[in-house]
């Protein structure tokens, strides 16, 4: 799908070549945290995520309440009183099933789809303007035998270099707590400098092509970082269940590799504005050279209609529904 009204959210990247900044460099690089004393409207938290910060909301009434809903599913799934141990407490394969079925029942729950809603009311989102992908729940063990594809350490990436939409925010929340040895880590020294990545040869439909041929096909499920940068270089940060994390899809970020002996539970979601996409706020492109934009991926929040779908039904007449809090 051709649209050429929005072609500055393929912003060409800065040059070409990676390389990435020297050990000293990224341990000098401090994350940029914020805490909003309060909601933030589209344009503030655009201002902030696309700037490189991390701004987190912490124990939002809503965040609390899906916490505690997310919790009860996990537990009915898993069917054992402590999630956190399922790996030491069920045989590998016993575990695994149950993980998917965890997996599946969060993204299809409809109290979690209205609660997640809430929770970015009250961080501020105009929810009427919001696109999303889905509501997931995502498990990191801590035991090689009870990984699978998409239940793994992931590596060091960029969502923007899979999705190419940089207007997508990311959004993640422990449900149960993590540690520095089991949390997301961010590299906040890369904000704005390029680095080796396969988004060029990557492909959304190749991947989904192989994998409904062989659903063990070594495709990888998202481009990643080929420069020589470990997990162990990024800034783990850790926060408590009922706050909420928000970022920039084009922050360099990957799991901490879980060896703790304790199933990391977190979830997330991601988010695109028609606020951000008509007022032309998004991160810089520095590295991303994906061939296509996937607006398909994201669904307007509320009534379900495809952002790829609005965009092409409104191209050259989008109407400026941003309002001066927007």
């Amino acid at each position: 799908m051709s649209i050429n009204w929005f072609t500055w959210l393929a912003r060409p990247k800065r040059g070409n070549g990676g390389g990435a900044p020297t050990e000293k460099n990224l341990a000098s690089d401090a994350l940029d945290l914020r805490y909003p004393s309060s909601s933030q409207n589209d344009r503030d938290r655009a201002s902030a995520v696309f700037s490189g910060a991390v701004v987190i909301y912490r124990a939002l009434p809503a965040m609390l309440e899906l916490v505690e809903c997310i919790r009860d599913i996990t537990r009915q799934a898993l069917k054992v009183t402590d999630p956190c141990l399922a790996e030491s407490l069920l045989e590998s394969p016993d575990f695994r099933h149950r993980a998917s079925s965890a997996r599946q029942a969060v993204r299809e729950n409809d109290d979690v789809a209205s609660l997640y809603r809430a929770v970015l009311r009250e961080a501020g989102v105009d929810v009427s303007a919001a696109f999303f992908d889905h509501f997931k729940l995502r498990l990191q063990p801590s035991n090689d035998v009870s990984r699978t594809r998409y239940m793994r350490d992931l590596p060091v990436h960029r969502d923007t270099w899979g999705s190419n939409v940089h207007a997508q925010i990311n959004w993640w929340a422990p449900i149960w707590p993590v540690a520095n040895d089991r949390t997301i880590g961010m590299f906040p020294a890369l904000w704005d400098v390029p680095v080796l990545n396969t988004s060029a040869g990557w492909s959304y439909p190749e991947f989904i092509r192989q994998l409904k041929a062989d659903k063990n096909t070594a495709y990888p499920m998202l481009p990643y970082c080929i420069d020589s940068l470990s997990p162990s270089d990024a800034v783990p940060v850790v926060i408590e269940p009922g706050d909420i994390m928000a970022f920039s899809g084009a922050h360099l970020h990957c799991s901490i590799p879980n060896q703790s002996g304790i199933l990391r539970i977190s979830t997330e979601t991601r988010t695109v504005s028609l606020h951000d996409l008509i007022n032309s706020r998004s991160a810089k492109n520095v590295d991303c050279n994906a061939p296509a934009s996937q607006f398909d991926w994201f669904h307007h929040i509320e009534t379900g209609e495809s952002l790829a779908h609005h965009l092409q039904a409104t191209e050259h007449k989008v109407p400026n529904v941003a309002g001066s809090d927007s």
